[in-house]
């Protein structure tokens, strides 16, 4: 609580009295600290692409991506290991739509961008990053899953492209559902178009292992452009 000094000049003391009050006003009626910002997650942007000498950029709609200036473009790097897979993580908002396209710069400092529309990605703490190719637009496939599950049971699904996570579970893609839906899971992610997939869902339990579905992997050729829509059943 703040307090007139016992010494000060009698002449003094109505003034401070005064500068006592409003302090007392401007502490009472101080704003409160500001809400904390939307949580963040590294999302992890991949491109094949071949090069002669340029280097890969990723911009988009979001001042984490430059907003569409090249100048502020995301930096990809590669290793002789890697090539032609170029790669940089970036952290976004958690459930931000992100418009993004991928250009390269030559050494002397020019420009070319991808010919194909705006790529789209929803950020999840949860999916895998996007594993794109230089000037081919992928096929938005959204994959229906009917799955019974027990209390804190989420469904997952993987396969043989990096897209889905190379079987790997750690980079599976989940599947979500809400009460107006279940049992019916849905997820979508971007494919590479014309080409085979070998998929398959598992449970992940509240332990943290994991339960597969039975018998062979699922198959699936996604279309040369469009959308892909996929309804299975657990077994």
């Amino acid at each position: 609580m703040l307090s007139i000094p016992h010494r000060a000049p009698a002449a003094l003391r109505p003034l401070l009295m005064l500068a006592v009050l409003i302090a007392g006003l401007l502490t009472g009626t101080a704003p409160h600290a500001r809400a904390a910002t939307a949580q963040d997650t590294a999302v992890t942007f991949r491109v094949e692409a071949t090069t002669a000498g340029e280097t890969l950029l990723v911009t988009g709609n979001v001042p984490q991506l430059g907003t569409w200036d090249p100048a502020k473009a995301v930096p990809l790097g590669t290793t002789a290991s890697s090539y032609p897979s170029w790669s940089a993580g970036v952290q976004l908002p958690v459930g931000a739509t992100v418009q993004y396209k991928y250009l390269k710069r030559s050494p002397t400092g020019t420009v070319t961008w991808e010919s194909t529309p705006n790529r789209t990605l929803t950020v999840s703490p949860d999916a895998p990053g996007n594993h794109d190719r230089w000037n081919v637009s992928p096929v938005s496939a959204t994959f229906r899953a009917t799955v019974t599950t027990s209390w804190g049971q989420n469904l997952y699904i993987t396969g043989n492209l990096p897209d889905l996570g190379s079987w790997d579970p750690a980079k599976a893609v989940p599947l979500t559902t809400n009460s107006a839906t279940y049992p019916q899971w849905t997820g979508t992610h971007q494919l590479p178009p014309d080409t085979t997939v070998q998929y398959k869902y598992f449970k992940k339990n509240p332990d943290n292992t994991l339960t597969w579905e039975s018998g062979d992997n699922r198959t699936v050729v996604t279309p040369p452009t469009g959308t892909l829509t996929v309804n299975d059943t657990w077994r």
